[in-house]
């Protein structure tokens, strides 16, 4: 695999090229893979298209620019829409992490590059099922490979991921996967569900991927599962008003904590957390358990 991203980078002799390249690595590679090819690179003395090198280098700054060692996560393909992200560990290592599905938005992202996001998460911790919603239609549709409806792709995941496997389950969407991660936390009877500017089932009418389709199942599987109800996490900027609304509107359907990032009016709060250098701890309040997560 290695070799062939190699191969695409040297062969990237326009711009055009090179960007279609670059997006579809930014969305799959772990950090690991990240460090990798840079290193292979300069070991190999490869001479790339100016603007691959330049990319590679600012991602290899992004990764590990800090000085902390690189999160040792492995990449695997579970489906054309569904990856796997965890450390080489024991089954009894592995059983005391936390699993996170992971609804990426409609840029197929966790609000920036997934090597950046996952540095940010300590692999020892957690293992990640990261998936992709190319219809762009709110996973009502499902993940090409696991599903063709939401609820399929739920009993896929239930299977790929036992709750039982794991010291704690939860989901992590942001965006337009804001809306499929509380539902998934519901449906599976996760501990915690997390959705970072995330949308709500009123935007499903307005949405032209989504005519036609219907989120009354949210409030059918909240009210099957009463009483065992996630904590759920409900994330926005500050100054983002849009998100804010969108949080008190999920908040009307259930129990919900909302946390709202001080100074920040970008819906992409995510990364403006990063650029304080402040998205490590924040995603360890969102994903730890403990009393800070409701505060």
């Amino acid at each position: 695999m290695l070799e062939r991203f190699l191969e695409q980078l040297e062969r990237c002799t326009t711009v055009n090229l090179f960007n279609r390249l670059r997006i579809s690595l930014e969305l799959i590679l772990a950090p690991a893979e990240i460090v990798l090819l840079a290193a292979q690179v300069r070991e190999r003395r490869i001479e790339l298209p100016e603007v691959a090198a330049h990319w590679l280098g600012r991602m290899e700054t992004l990764v590990v620019g800090d000085g902390r060692p690189t999160e040792a996560y492995v990449r695997r393909t579970l489906a054309d829409d569904a990856s796997w992200y965890a450390a080489p560990a024991s089954p009894a290592e592995r059983a005391e992490r936390t699993v996170v599905i992971a609804f990426t938005g409609d840029a197929h992202r966790l609000m920036m590059p997934l090597a950046l996001f996952l540095q940010n998460c300590p692999a020892d911790r957690y293992e990640f099922l990261v998936l992709f919603d190319r219809a762009r239609s709110l996973y009502l549709n499902g993940v090409a490979g696991l599903g063709d409806t939401l609820e399929a792709t739920l009993e896929r995941i239930a299977s790929i991921a036992p709750r039982t496997h794991f010291r704690r389950a939860m989901t992590f969407g942001t965006s337009a996967g804001g809306l499929a991660a509380v539902w998934a936390a519901v449906a599976l009877r996760f501990d915690r569900a997390v959705s970072v500017g995330g949308v709500t089932p009123a935007e499903v009418v307005s949405r032209v991927q989504t005519q036609g389709m219907s989120a009354d199942g949210f409030a059918e599987v909240i009210r099957a599962n009463a009483g065992h109800l996630p904590e759920v996490l409900l994330v926005a900027g500050e100054d983002a008003e849009r998100d804010r609304m969108k949080a008190r509107t999920m908040a009307d359907f259930l129990p919900a904590t909302q946390i709202f990032v001080p100074g920040c009016s970008d819906h992409n709060a995510l990364y403006d957390l990063w650029t304080r250098g402040e998205l490590r701890p924040f995603l360890a309040r969102l994903m730890e358990p403990g009393p800070e997560s409701r505060g």
